[in-house]
């Protein structure tokens, strides 16, 4: 590999005189089509995965939405015309006389992307789903088979990707502000904000301006005076998070194309703008750090949906990042920091044609200082760029946000000695159990989750020290808190992406719903002891579990008025067999773990 480091002599971030950044939010109808793109690359992966212990060749990258038509209005409103969404691409159907759903597993991603991101947005009614996924050809799936096997990866494309680190304040408080526009606490507070938000930062000098247009939900809003006060809200957290990345004072327009006098107002039914026919396409949007940066390094490469395998379009723009990012990270004193690798087809995916670090040292003699730290972290990165689709299936890398790798699990809390030895713990047994389990460790994000709950908040007075041993102890009115390595064991069980909706029979003291709060959209928890029920509540609401709901009830009977669930979790023996009612109230390719016998 040819590995270049030189001293960046440009002005990079909060070091240009003036600046410009964008992302286009969740909503956004390009960024919809990433997100689609990119579930249904996932979802694939993992079905090649369970099927044949690998990921077969694919790439579901094309992904088209042709915006409907609707009828806004304060108060109500209603869609006329659905929504169209294109999947196309190439995808490994047979294999070994294995048939593979391709269609039904691709559309079922997008329907699940849809539903846990936008709420207001009925894929049933509002959407139409066309699923243009082909065989690739057969040499190009042969050829992939070919390195599977054996075990030597190569570039099935000449290609560029790009990183850069560390972000700047502008960039910083633009994903900062569309995220919090966007996130559960603004949903729960302003429901009248859309998903649909666009967000343009602009700096000069030390004063920053930021244009903010949101789709305003028409249902939630009375009339002309409420539009106007939500727009004031959205301004007002806009200000609030820029002041946080080091904004004080900044400028905050939103929706400035408004007419009032006209009365054109930027007012919908479902939130988007694709439902008034603002189209959207995979590639168009965000680059992976989930910004457009024009005074940045940036291609034109579209990542989302491409195999995580061999596609260096995708593998390269991550790996970019990725070098950008920790030596940025493990080296401060340099600045920004920019990462350039090049492709050549047929090549090994972890040897380059070309890698180029340019680094702000204030002197050449200063990054010389730093060359060699520098080449460890980049060949590093690459030498480990084979890993990048396991990380992105567990969910440990993801695209549009940043930092592209999820902290480490110790990054997640402080622990005490008693709690880190109770995760040791856990993963010894994982280990020892895997003949009866499957697995032989359980995932990242399991394992992340276990670390950052507090047991001890969930454990009886009294009982704190013990809370760290690996064994069920009592919470009162003959109930017991699980061990943890089973609590572990069955939430690993699920796969959650973090996304889902999911159903918890037995709430006990609330423990196991705490975990899954940490990675589930929603949970909803059944609890047969009423006492139990309110105390599991009003804990797990002092805690700051705000996306769980408890209530007391029949376990056995569900919770039918929050169906359908994307997972359900039965923390109670179910005797001989699985209650009927929670089999009905399972969504169709949904995950139900249940102790049975």
């Amino acid at each position: 590999m040819s590995l270049k480091i030189e001293l960046l002599s440009a002005p990079q971030g909060d070091a240009l005189a003036v600046e410009a950044v964008e992302r286009k939010g969740l909503g956004h109808p390009d960024s919809i089509a990433d997100a689609v793109a990119e579930s249904a690359s996932l979802a694939l992966s993992r079905r090649y995965q369970a099927e044949f212990g690998r990921i077969l060749h694919h790439n579901v990258d094309k992904v088209l939405l042709a915006g409907g038509a609707a009828e806004p209005a304060f108060g109500g409103g209603r869609v006329t015309k659905p929504m169209e969404l294109f999947l196309a691409g190439r995808a490994t159907a047979t294999l070994g006389g294995t048939h593979v759903p391709v269609d039904e597993i691709a559309a079922e991603a997008a329907k699940a992307w849809l539903r846990a991101n936008l709420p207001t947005l009925d894929p049933e009614q509002h959407l139409k789903m066309h699923s243009l996924i082909r065989p690739g050809s057969a040499d190009l799936v042969e050829l992939f088979e070919r390195q599977q096997k054996g075990g030597a990866f190569l570039a099935n494309d000449t290609s560029i990707g790009v990183g850069f680190a560390p972000l700047s304040r502008l960039e910083s408080a633009v994903a900062a502000i569309e995220r919090r526009l966007t996130g559960p606490e603004a949903r729960r507070a302003h429901p009248e904000i859309g998903a649909d938000v666009k967000v343009l930062g602009l700096r000069d000098g030390e004063s920053a301006r930021f244009v903010v247009a949101a789709a305003l939900i028409g249902r939630h809003l009375a009339g002309a005076a409420q539009y106007h006060a939500a727009k004031e809200a959205i301004a007002a957290l806009a200000r609030e998070t820029a002041a946080a990345s080091g904004f004080p004072d900044p400028a905050v327009v939103v929706n400035a194309a408004d007419d009032a006098a006209a009365g054109s107002l930027y007012v919908t039914v479902t939130g988007l703008s694709a439902e008034s026919g603002d189209d959207g396409q995979a590639g168009r949007g965000n680059r992976v750090n989930g910004l457009i940066t024009p005074f940045r390094p940036m291609t034109m490469e579209s990542v989302a949906g491409k195999n995580p395998v061999t596609h260096v379009g995708k593998l390269y723009n991550i790996a970019a990042g990725l070098i950008a990012e920790a030596v940025a990270t493990a080296l401060p004193e340099l600045g920004a920091v920019n990462c350039y690798l090049a492709s050549q087809i047929g090549r090994p995916i972890e040897d380059p044609l070309s890698a180029t670090v340019l680094a702000s040292a204030k002197s050449r003699r200063g990054l010389r200082r730093c060359e060699a730290e520098i080449a460890r972290i980049a060949k590093g990165e690459l030498a480990r760029i084979g890993g990048i689709a396991t990380e992105l299936v567990e969910g440990r890398i993801a695209l549009d946000r940043w930092p592209l790798r999820a902290p480490s699990l110790e990054a997640w809390t402080t622990l005490s000695g008693a709690h880190r030895a109770l995760l040791d713990e856990i993963a010894f047994e994982a280990e020892n159990t895997a003949d009866y389990t499957g697995r032989t460790r359980f995932s990242p994000r399991t394992m992340a989750a276990m670390a950052k709950v507090p047991r001890e908040k969930f454990v009886r007075t009294g009982d704190e020290e013990t809370a760290y041993l690996n064994m069920p102890l009592p919470i009162g009115y003959g109930q017991t808190i699980s061990q943890p390595y089973i609590v572990a064991l069955m939430t690993d069980l699920l796969d959650l992406a973090g996304t889902e909706r999911v159903l918890e029979v037995g709430t006990g003291s609330g423990y196991q719903a705490a975990i899954l709060s940490e990675l589930a959209r929603e949970v909803y928890s059944i609890e047969v002891v009423e006492p139990l029920a309110q105390e599991a509540a009003a804990r797990l609401a002092r805690l700051g579990y705000r996306n769980v709901a408890v209530k007391s009830g029949d376990g056995a009977k569900g919770w039918p008025e929050k169906a359908p669930f994307d997972a359900i979790i039965v923390t109670a023996a179910a005797g001989e067999g699985v209650p009927p009612d929670l089999v009905a109230q399972l969504r169709p390719g949904g995950r139900m773990v249940v102790p049975v016998g």
